[in-house]
């Protein structure tokens, strides 16, 4: 997959493909399994990469997002309309006339607008290695040749498309991606590109002086209510650095882009690397390169988090350090799918699902994945199934975690960011328990409790 991403500032592009006056669907497709344990409690298009998750990045540049229809997995189906309270999800009265599907791992820049462009009339699909990147579909087709069913499961999705179709474009240099590593490689890129054509420039926070800053001044965004303490350095020279409302600096810290921190976080001093996007209201300190955490998660103390992506909700004890280069310097394998991929990247870090948790002195192998609500202690060799207290570094068999605990520990996480465990939510926890439950027995953990 070719990641050089365009700039995104190019409004006359994106005005002709509003012309087409669609409605816009956005659907999964099979890719969404390479994804886990990150989309099992999300979407594809909710992933974070840049600035924004994708589906942000759809509605600003292809349409209002009342005017969007998002398709998702069933059991996802609630949480998503909490999220989208305007939105329609999973509504398929909505499709009443022509539709634009574009997949939801298709990342909206110039080269899906002009692909977009080229879908002129009902029944073309525009189709890259394989995989549907959009289609202009009438909406009785939909009805018609049952994709509904493939369409709120994500299986056969793409076939279930082609069927409906009467003419394919086959097209190359979509940024559609289909690998999780892909996500934290592509991310620098769209930090630079989308900062390029940001409307909110300048310094509107607050600022003790003295404050340090390398490279071009104008290439630091500091948003309203913003504050940095004083000795806090900001090397600009190789990126934008953008540091979002009411987040607050702590000193000493560097922050060296291109880097996203967003709104309501706290940076507790360290080094805030190049390469990061730091979701809305995290908690971070220690050191922390090319990596993206999605929102709502903690990594408060010393350690280091390199080329990784961290979900919601998670809590990293003391010292959580990830291996993200091999002592060889050969590039890294990962387990997708139950078969083992080179990654073809010298540098790949971890992929941690919602709701982790991890022990003081917790160390982590490379490209390893941590699933849902797993608490993890010592140190980690292997994938972690989701719902899995894993110490086998301390001599203690994975065990798995009841269910009940775990929406109990998300509960209370929760209550203290002032938000609350919905009933769609925890109904969405209880489906991925069961999901995720041959994973577990495949594992070999047992039921019971840990004893370390």
């Amino acid at each position: 997959m070719n990641l050089f991403i365009e700039g995104f500032h190019n409004r006359r592009i994106w005005s002709r493909v509003r012309w087409y006056a669609l409605r816009v669907a956005v659907f999964e497709d099979e890719a969404y399994q390479n994804f886990f344990p990150l989309t099992l409690t999300r979407p594809t298009y909710e992933l974070m990469v840049g600035t924004s998750t994708i589906r942000e990045k759809i509605i600003k540049k292809l349409a209002k997002s009342e005017n969007v229809i998002f398709f998702c997995r069933r059991y996802l189906e609630g949480v998503q309309k909490e999220k989208l309270p305007k939105g329609y999800v999973n509504d398929f009265s909505a499709v009443d006339d022509d539709v634009l599907l574009i997949n939801g791992l298709a990342v909206a820049d110039e080269r899906l607008a002009r692909v977009l462009q080229k879908l002129s009339r009902p029944g073309m699909v525009a189709v890259q290695d394989g995989r549907v990147v959009a289609a202009y579909v009438r909406g009785e087709s939909i009805e018609r040749s049952g994709i509904q069913t493939a369409i709120t499961s994500a299986d056969n999705v793409t076939e279930n498309i082609l069927k409906i179709s009467s003419e394919r474009l086959q097209t190359s240099g979509v940024c559609i991606l289909e690998y999780p590593w892909e996500i934290i490689e592509l991310n620098p890129k769209l930090i630079t590109s989308e900062l390029e054509g940001i409307e909110e420039k300048g310094w509107k926070g607050e600022t003790e002086h003295p404050i340090t800053v390398y490279g071009n001044r104008e290439n630091v965004f500091l948003a309203e209510g913003a504050f940095l303490e004083a000795g806090t350095v900001l090397d600009a020279r190789y990126g934008p650095i953008y540091i979002g409302e009411n987040t607050y600096v702590q000193s000493p810290t560097r922050i060296s882009g291109p880097a996203y921190i967003g709104k309501d976080c706290v940076i507790f001093g360290g080094q805030i690397r190049e390469g990061c996007s730091i979701g809305d209201v995290c908690r971070i300190g220690g050191e922390v390169e090319g990596s993206i955490f999605h929102g709502y998660s903690n990594k408060r103390h010393y350690g280091f988090i390199g080329h990784s992506y961290v979900g919601e909700w998670v809590n990293l004890g003391a010292g959580t350090t990830n291996s993200d280069l091999k002592n060889t310097y050969g590039t890294i394998r990962m387990s997708i799918g139950g078969q083992v991929r080179d990654t073809g990247r010298t540098f790949v870090g971890i992929f941690v699902g919602d709701h982790v948790k991890t022990a003081v002195g917790t160390y982590v192998f490379s490209g390893k994945k941590i699933g849902v609500s797993s608490h993890l202690y010592g140190i980690v060799k292997e994938d972690v199934p989701s719902f899995t207290a894993y110490a086998e570094g301390l001599g203690a068999k994975p065990t798995e975690i009841y269910i009940e605990s775990a929406i109990e520990t998300a509960r209370r996480m929760m209550r203290r960011r002032n938000v609350q465990l919905s009933e769609a939510y925890e109904e969405m926890l209880k489906r991925v328990f069961e999901l995720t439950e041959q994973e577990r027995s495949r594992a070999g953990v047992v039921k019971g409790r840990l004893s370390i």
